[in-house]
């Protein structure tokens, strides 16, 4: 029962990840193909955060009224429904109504299952869930890309297609095994349901009270912070090496599909990261491995800088990709460490709604000073982030030690 279920959350995880990169990835050749400016990808992707930030504040009420799994079903079919519109779209306007189902679909299913995952899970399948996801983000953009070509730039459509088949599958195995959630319950002794349901009313301090959690913050600004460096390497690395790096008759260095070949190289990184970090998160401690972490991403930064040598900016995406790989898993499942069993889920559900604010906020941000400037800053603002990352991690760090236990003021 519980190796069934388990295989059946790495296979969500995998539909999690699938639509995540194929805007970013893609963006050169749709943009060129529909006539759309560049930095209207920050546009889109800001509607669609707008949706997950709303669906990710109410996925705490949501998971307590319908539980872990409807919750999860439903959000994987807006999924389809938006990869399709998306797929079909004949213009920009008609893509915003896809970013409203791509939106709601993501948020709720990312708290639902980052949460669940932390209470009932150890370490390794935290880090190879988490590299579930990046399979779903590799693939995808390597599927999208291959039918990219300088003939054919709107092949991102029938890539698109084929994405929203493949998560109408896992819709349908994830319907048809929806009693696994609730059957799953009875692997639990009657004290450890009580010790749950305990926690969870006690959890219940409402949305406005969380950010009342001592820490709370210094958190969030790391959680922010590393979605940041995330969604710009991956929203953003493609466009950068095609329309930053040109020679001097301004012609592109990299042309589109090679740009999104190398976009999916990070994606690849995150998951070979969480892979090798799977194994080794059962020996060491979650701050040790977002250190480790952060290293790869410093070394990564380093090399985009170096943008007068196009060999090396495959090289640093994967880096980066290797650094994000361990970060992220450690951070939430860390969460269930700093803030306890009793406020995990209301806390989890906070740091996706910021997750979804950076993606709001930032890569969209970064598309309209590109597009003014030049795509070529991505490094410095990356650094930035990178700075804020470690400044929140060591500072919650140095909260908890001095005051392990959390309590709402």
């Amino acid at each position: 029962m519980t190796i069934v279920l388990l295989l059946l959350i790495y296979l969500i995880f995998i539909s999690l990840g699938l639509p995540d990169s194929i805007i970013g990835t893609t963006w050169p050749a749709l943009s060129t193909s529909l006539n759309i400016p560049e930095d209207y990808q920050g546009i889109l992707t800001c509607s669609i955060s707008l949706c997950t930030i709303i669906s990710s504040f109410f996925s705490t009420a949501l998971i307590k009224k319908f539980k872990t799994g409807p919750v999860v079903c439903g959000s994987i079919i807006l999924t389809v429904v938006g990869l399709i519109i998306f797929s079909i779209s004949p213009n920009f306007w008609i893509m915003l109504i896809a970013a409203l189902p791509l939106g709601l679909g993501a948020g709720a299913i990312d708290a639902a299952l980052n949460n669940y995952v932390a209470l009932h899970y150890n370490a390794l399948h935290m880090n190879w869930l988490h590299a579930s996801w990046g399979i779903g983000a590799t693939i995808s953009p390597m599927i999208v890309s291959s039918f990219i070509s300088s003939e054919n730039l709107n092949g991102w459509r029938t890539g698109g297609l084929i994405l929203a088949g493949i998560q109408a599958a896992i819709f349908i195995i994830s319907l048809t095994t929806l009693p696994l959630w609730k059957k799953s319950e009875k692997i639990f002794t009657e004290r450890e349901k009580d010790k749950v349901n305990e926690e969870e009313s006690k959890a219940d301090i409402g949305f406005i009270k969380t950010f009342k959690i001592r820490g709370i913050w210094f958190a969030l600004i790391a959680f922010l912070a590393y979605i940041s460096v995330e969604s710009l390497t991956g929203m953003w690395f493609s466009s950068m090496v095609h329309f930053g790096l040109v020679d001097s008759s301004g012609n592109s260095l990299v042309d589109e599909s090679t740009a999104a070949l190398w976009g999916s190289f990070f994606y690849l990184g995150v998951t070979a990261g969480r892979f090798i970090a799977g194994p080794i998160s059962l020996k060491v401690n979650e701050r040790f491995m977002i250190r480790i972490g952060e290293s790869f991403i410093l070394i990564g930064i380093i090399l985009l800088f170096m943008q007068f040598n196009i060999i090396l900016m495959p090289i640093a995406v994967v880096l980066m990709g290797l650094g994000c790989g361990p970060v992220y898993p450690a951070i939430i499942r860390d969460t269930v460490r700093r803030f306890t069993k009793t406020y995990s889920q209301n806390v989890m559900g906070v740091q996706m709604s910021f997750a979804y604010i950076a993606n709001f906020l930032i890569a969209p941000l970064f598309g309209v000073i590109a597009k003014a400037t030049t795509f070529l800053i991505l490094p410095y603002i990356l650094i930035a982030f990178f700075i804020l990352l470690v400044f929140g991690n060591e500072t919650i760090n140095f909260l908890v030690k001095r005051k392990p236990t959390f309590n709402v003021n």
